[in-house]
């Protein structure tokens, strides 16, 4: 029972991963210029913004390709996790330190609060973890089984 549960939670975990980055990285795509000039208006990111602007989204779709193949499942759970870890810190930072916030987000999630846009971040940066470390925990198991049936 225990095992079923955190597969499923797994499951759900990886689908909400490829949903949300697959989402804000095309939104991000589709408003590219948008985004682009979003990203400039930060200034500790004006720098490196138009990379940044092509950089993001792209890794954002690749994560979700690589999330939804058992060959790259985990490249693409390490990369989200690392994705969605920057993103959390961003949004605190924006939070603590900035008082013009502007949001460089893509679709929906742009219309969120800063506070509030932490919580979602927070909220996909624990899924993304979860789905790690779970990742983790059954390919130890399988490991440990084929060197039992091994030996």
């Amino acid at each position: 029972m225990k095992h079923q549960i955190s597969k499923t939670v797994s499951q759900v975990a990886k689908f909400l991963l490829i949903l949300v980055f697959t989402y804000t990285g095309i939104s991000k795509l589709s408003g590219h210029e948008q985004f682009a000039a979003q990203l400039s208006l930060q200034p500790h990111l004006a720098p490196i913004s138009l990379f940044l602007s092509w950089l993001l989204p792209v890794a954002e779709v690749l994560t979700s390709l690589f999330i939804l193949f058992d060959q790259t499942l985990l490249l693409g759970l390490l990369s989200g996790t690392f994705l969605m870890t920057a993103f959390t810190i961003y949004v605190a930072d924006m939070l603590l330190y900035q008082s013009s916030l502007p949001c460089s987000c893509g679709g929906v999630i742009a219309q969120l609060t800063w506070k509030e846009h932490l919580i979602f971040n927070f909220f996909f940066m624990c899924l993304s973890w979860v789905a790690l470390i779970d990742h983790f925990k059954q390919r130890t198991k399988r490991i440990s089984t084929n060197t039992k049936e091994v030996s």
